[in-house]
C-alpha cells in the first residue's frame, strides 16, 4: 500500500503552515484538498498559499478549474491519485492537507458515483429551485437521501443539485454510491492528523483571517471576477466570504454587516467542520495549543509517521 498523510481541521486551525513544514522535512509535495481553492481566480477568500511557498514546495489541485467549471469529490479522487502514484514513484509520502472532509473520504475509500453529468437534468433541478426554492429542495434531498441531508448544508446548492441530479439519473441515492466495498480502501497505508484548539481561540483567529481577507481586497476581488463576465451564482460565488460580498452588491446587506455574517458563518462552518473529522475513526487529534509552535507540530508529526 501507498504511504499517505493527511493534515485536516477547521479552518484558520494552521494546517497549511503545518503541511508546509512537514513537507519540507519530508521532502515531498502537498495535495490540496479544499474544494474552492481548485478555482482559478478566488485566491484571497480561499486562503490559497502564496505564490512563494508554491514555488517552494510544490502544491497539487490548485487553480485547476474555471469559475464555471465543476469539479466535485470524484474529480477530486481521479485526480489525486494519479499525482499520489507519481509521487510514490518518486519515493515521495505526499500530503494531503485541507478541510474538506468528503474529499479526503473520497480519496482513501476511492468514492465516485461514477454518474455522469446530465445537463438535461440538471437544467432541469435548476428551473425546480426557481419555482419552489431552496428550502423546498433541501426537503425533497431529505426524503430522497436521508444521510446526505445530514452532511450537506440547507444553504447549499451546488451539492444539492448534485445529490439530487444523481438520483434522478440513476434511482440510487449518492450516498448508496458512497458506501465502498471493504477492498477499496486498501490503496493507501494511512496517518491522519487532526488539528485542534480550544474553540474561543479558533473563532478569534477566525475573525482575524476574515479582518485580513477585506483588508486584502476580497471586495475588489469579486467584483473582478464578476467584471469577466461570470455568473454570481456560480458555486464559487456561494463559498463563504463571495457569497456575502455578492449580497453587498446586490444591496441585500450593508458591508459592516455583510463582514459581521462572514465571521459568523465561518464560525459555524469551522463547528460542522469538527462534527465531521469526529467521525474519522483512524484519526490522530492534534492540539495546537499543547504542541508549542508550527515546527513543533510538524516535527511531531513528522515522527508519529515514522514510528
Amino acid at each position: 500500500m501507498i504511504p499517505l498523510i493527511v493534515i485536516a481541521g477547521p479552518t484558520a486551525v494552521g494546517k497549511s503552515a503545518v503541511a508546509f513544514e512537514l513537507a519540507k522535512r519530508l521532502n515531498t509535495e502537498i495535495i490540496s484538498a479544499d474544494s474552492m481553492q481548485v478555482y482559478r481566480c478566488f485566491d484571497i477568500g480561499t486562503a490559497k498559499p502564496s505564490i512563494e511557498r508554491r514555488k517552494e514546495i510544490p502544491h497539487h489541485l490548485i487553480d485547476i478549474v474555471n469559475p464555471d467549471e465543476d469539479f466535485s469529490a470524484g474529480d477530486f479522487n481521479e485526480r489525486a491519485s494519479a499525482i499520489i502514484k507519481e509521487l510514490n514513484q518518486q519515493g515521495k509520502i505526499p500530503v494531503i492537507a485541507g478541510g474538506t472532509g468528503l474529499y479526503i473520504k473520497s480519496l482513501i475509500e476511492n468514492l465516485g458515483c461514477g454518474v455522469k453529468k446530465n445537463q438535461e437534468i440538471r437544467n432541469r433541478i435548476k428551473s425546480e429551485f426557481k419555482e419552489i426554492g431552496s428550502e423546498a429542495m433541501y426537503e425533497k434531498l431529505k426524503i430522497i437521501d436521508p444521510s446526505a441531508s445530514d452532511r450537506i448544508h440547507p444553504k447549499d446548492r451546488y451539492r444539492i443539485e448534485r445529490a439530487l441530479e444523481v438520483y434522478y439519473a440513476s434511482g440510487k441515492s449518492i450516498s448508496e454510491f458512497h458506501r465502498p466495498e471493504r477492498t477499496q480502501n486498501e490503496r493507501f497505508r494511512v496517518k491522519y492528523f487532526v488539528l485542534d484548539m480550544e474553540r474561543k481561540l479558533l473563532y478569534k483567529r477566525i475573525e482575524e483571517r476574515v479582518d485580513k481577507m477585506v483588508s486584502a481586497g476580497l471586495l475588489s476581488e469579486t467584483k473582478a471576477i464578476l467584471n469577466m463576465g461570470y455568473d454570481k451564482n456560480l458555486k464559487p460565488f456561494q463559498s463563504l466570504g463571495y457569497l456575502q460580498m455578492i449580497k453587498y452588491l446586490d444591496g441585500e446587506m450593508d458591508f459592516d454587516f455583510a463582514v459581521q455574517e462572514i465571521k459568523k458563518e465561518t464560525r459555524r462552518f469551522a463547528k460542522r467542520q469538527l462534527t465531521w473529522f469526529r467521525g474519522v475513526n483512524e484519526a490522530i487529534w492534534i492540539d495546537v495549543l499543547e504542541n508549542g509552535n508550527i515546527e513543533d507540530m510538524s516535527m511531531k508529526i513528522f515522527r508519529m509517521c515514522h514510528d
